[in-house]
């Protein structure tokens, strides 16, 4: 009896326990599916919209994406529709209504996600119309810089009735670049002009500074356009001096400039990038002006102030960003912080696995040339202190490992053919691109180019209408468009050795 009295305890007790213990259920796969509209206020494609509150329906609970940038209506309006999620709903209301007889479309982008996971809905567009029909007109605009051809998410694209509403901010539609491609849907079939720029500030009002640019002529729907993007105003170029040493300086331009060349030839001007130079110059305790000519007839002054005397012997050292530079392919620089006065070569030793190295050292103002180097080796350099020697000063002790272009990739002469209808113009220039600076080309039916290495040859092709041998920018006050220029790649190709050169993209 006693044994039965426990038995029936300990069973309570068990299933005391059991029922109060709390299992978290097992969690499926991640919810990865954005939520799906069940129904929207209106229809889409409807027509006679009346009301001025759009609604539409989730099969889940729903949450908003920054909807201020992401929701965008057209026709364009100032005001923005209110934004509010109930639930599985989202709401816009139009507190100043929607215009009679006109065709609205909204496109949510990327303004809609789920409450959960943040799945978002991408692409969903609404249209419908406030009076008996839909417009159906399309018009498709692209848009890249005038210059690099390069395109920025943040242009916008901007269609107005007369060339005044654009500066008065009266846009009838709006359109994002994205990509440097924007389209509009549900156009009427009056003409429009067309503007685009770069609102790097978001507030949807060109200013001076943001590129620019347009369309002379107003265009109806039904056709496909391209717009090159230009700055308004074109800068003087100027120059920042910052000292680095008794005999470096860094030199920054407010603009990129093209064919930088000092007239002082006993220094040296050494370009890191079209806006960043370093300057190397005699070790001097006075404030001087060196002149400097870019471009073709551009002139500028370089201040440079009164250096201090160092109370130690500063040791060279090489300038890392321009180590090794391979031109034309079996010669090395190594450009010093100094100009170079002597070298001694039994410091300076360079190690490979060739059986014949037949390599030579030389000093051209702040570089140290390696010439005469094998293709596809690998070198180690060894610069022993005191090898290079600068008023005083000796070089820093370095070791650098050095690789030369394979064989493959080296060729020996090229010929570029000019296509007929280029080689005839007479207002079109060529421009080889090496180290992201243009080499002016004499341009002739068929181009003679030595020593070349690499997977590819650049080329810019300017249409210079004013023969001055620059780009010359637009200007959106006098209707006039930027020089056209275009960027040809060639992609070099094992033994082949004939190209032809065209404009790939008028």
């Amino acid at each position: 009896m006693k044994f039965t009295i426990k038995l029936f305890v300990f069973c309570f007790l068990l299933l005391i326990y059991s029922c109060a213990t709390i299992v978290m259920p097992s969690g499926g796969p991640k919810d990865t599916t954005p939520p799906e509209i069940i129904k929207a206020f209106p229809e889409n494609k409807s027509v006679n919209f009346s009301d001025n509150k759009i609604v539409l329906h989730f099969n889940e609970f729903v949450e908003l994406n920054t909807p201020q940038t992401n929701i965008s209506v057209s026709p364009y309006s100032i005001i923005k529709p209110k934004t509010n999620v109930i639930g599985k709903k989202v709401v816009l209301n139009f507190e100043e209504g929607l215009k009679q007889n006109t065709t609205y479309t909204i496109d949510f982008n990327n303004a809609i996600k789920d409450f959960n996971e943040g799945n978002l809905i991408s692409n969903y567009r609404l249209t419908f119309s406030t009076g008996p029909r839909l417009d159906s007109g399309k018009l498709l605009v692209t848009v890249n810089d005038a210059k690099t051809g390069l395109s920025s998410d943040m242009t916008k694209v901007c269609l107005v009735k007369n060339k005044s509403d654009f500066f008065g901010k009266n846009y009838k539609y709006v359109a994002n670049a994205s990509n440097g491609l924007s389209d509009f849907y549900s156009l009427t079939q009056e003409p429009f002009y067309v503007y685009a720029f770069v609102d790097s500030n978001m507030n949807m009002t060109w200013e001076k500074t943001e590129a620019i640019g347009f369309l002379n002529e107003p265009h109806k729907a039904g056709t496909n356009h391209k717009i090159k993007l230009f700055q308004q105003n074109q800068k003087k170029t100027n120059f920042f001096v910052t000292p680095i040493s008794t005999t470096e300086y860094d030199i920054t331009a407010s603009e990129d400039i093209f064919f930088p060349q000092l007239l002082d030839l006993e220094n040296e001007l050494i370009k890191l990038s079209p806006r960043h130079f370093k300057l190397i110059v005699k070790t001097s305790v006075s404030a001087q002006s060196l002149r400097i000519r870019h471009g073709l007839d551009k002139y500028e002054t370089l201040e440079l102030a009164a250096n201090k005397p160092s109370k130690y012997i500063e040791k060279l050292s090489k300038i890392e960003s321009r180590s090794t530079e391979l031109v034309p392919a079996d010669t090395v620089k190594i450009h010093f912080n100094a100009l170079i006065t002597k070298i001694d070569t039994t410091r300076i030793k360079l190690k490979s696995k060739a059986l014949n190295n037949k390599s030579q050292f030389s000093i051209h103002k702040n570089k140290l040339l390696i010439l005469g180097l094998d293709l596809g080796q690998e070198y180690q350099l060894i610069i022993d202190s005191q090898a290079i020697y600068s008023s005083a000063r000796y070089n820093l002790p370095l070791t650098q490992t050095i690789t030369t272009f394979p064989k493959e990739k080296y060729y020996k002469e090229l010929t570029i053919t000019l296509d007929p209808n280029l080689a005839s113009n007479k207002k079109a220039k060529l421009f080889q691109i090496i180290d992201n600076e243009w080499i002016p080309i004499a341009k002739e039916a068929k181009l003679k180019l030595n020593n070349v290495y690499g997977d590819e040859l650049k080329f810019d092709i300017l249409i210079d209408m004013n023969n001055d041998g620059l780009w010359t920018t637009g200007d959106i006050e006098k209707d006039i468009q930027p020089e056209q220029l275009y960027r040809e790649t060639i992609k070099l190709e094992p033994k082949k050795t004939d190209y032809l050169l065209k404009i790939t993209s008028p």
